[in-house]
């Protein structure tokens, strides 16, 4: 996710920092697990990403009519890859791929690809260079996604329809590493592209899921329809990107991207108790190695030797 930078705030704030950055990757792994348990129960993607935009989007409703459609910046197609990239498309094609693959393979090469994928895009179309550091990170990161994709592939213990999570989940990663350089190169408001998103996504996916995708929602019940909502129209779309956005004024973006490399950990070791989904020592091995890559890629961590990107 892409979070503006401000000024750092003074030090005596930087455990507030922390402690925002930690909710942040809380809300993520838990949307994490949340996706997964939906996704083998009787919730339908399409139904989790209609309750997630219609939430989402009628409350930063308001923060797109006070700040608008910057339209002469972007044009209409600007505002469409914005929503395709980040909205319903993602949603439903990271989402789910959790109907296939585990927690741990989705917070890998979801949490950790997406770096990876907004490195190599960075690279191609603005032409950025990279530190020796953060190369190595970035390498360890694909290391990560190679080791589940191997596992996947050879099918150890898993059935062949990983392999298929697995793909959506890196595709899911490339789709948000593209929103995240759109939003880097035209210069834009964390909250409003994220208003923008969200109303875009419901006004353009919601008539299509009440017409054409046999809408389920009508068959939950009042309580699962306000804790869904509640958790990925609420924590998950809004409240986490405020939670990181604080995060980095007082501690910075270095430590606060490094601090969401313990996203795919947290979540697996969320999935245990919540999923009885017991990692495979592969699949220990490729959250380790991705996180220490993540970390790596951020550049809060420097190898003895190195300097900082």
């Amino acid at each position: 996710m892409t979070i503006a930078q401000p000024a750092l705030a003074p030090a005596s704030s930087a455990l507030g920092g922390y402690v925002f950055a930690l909710t942040g990757v809380a809300i993520w792994a838990g949307w994490t697990v949340v996706t997964r348990m939906d996704m083998r129960g009787t919730m339908a993607i399409t139904d989790l990403v209609a309750l997630r935009f219609a939430t989402a989007g009628l409350l930063l409703l308001p923060v797109l009519l006070r700040k608008g459609l910057p339209l002469k910046r972007l044009g209409i197609g600007g505002v469409l890859a914005l929503a395709g990239t980040a909205g319903a498309p993602y949603v439903l094609i990271a989402g789910g791929g959790h109907a296939f693959a585990p927690v741990s393979h989705s917070g890998v090469l979801i949490c950790c690809g997406v770096p990876l994928a907004t490195a190599l895009l960075t690279r191609l179309f603005l032409g950025e260079r990279f530190s020796r550091l953060r190369v190595i990170g970035y390498g360890l990161i694909l290391v990560a996604a190679a080791i589940l994709m191997i596992e996947a592939v050879l099918g150890t213990g898993l059935g062949p329809q990983v392999l298929l999570g697995d793909v959506m989940f890196m595709t899911g990663a490339l789709m948000w590493a593209g929103y995240t350089v759109l939003v880097r190169h035209h210069g834009l408001d964390p909250l409003h592209s994220t208003a923008m998103v969200a109303t875009v996504s419901a006004a353009l996916y919601l008539p299509v899921y009440v017409l054409f995708l046999d809408p389920g929602i009508a068959k939950l019940s009042w309580g699962t329809i306000a804790l869904e909502a509640g958790f990925q129209g609420v924590l998950t779309s809004i409240v986490s990107l405020l939670l990181f956005s604080i995060a980095i004024g007082r501690i910075g973006a270095s430590r606060t991207s490094a601090l969401t490399a313990l996203v795919p950990a947290a979540a697996a070791l969320l999935a245990i108790p919540v999923l009885d989904e017991w990692p495979s020592l592969v699949q220990v091995a490729g959250i380790l190695t991705g996180t220490l890559g993540v970390a790596l890629a951020s550049g809060a961590l420097a190898l003895p030797g190195s300097r900082r990107a």
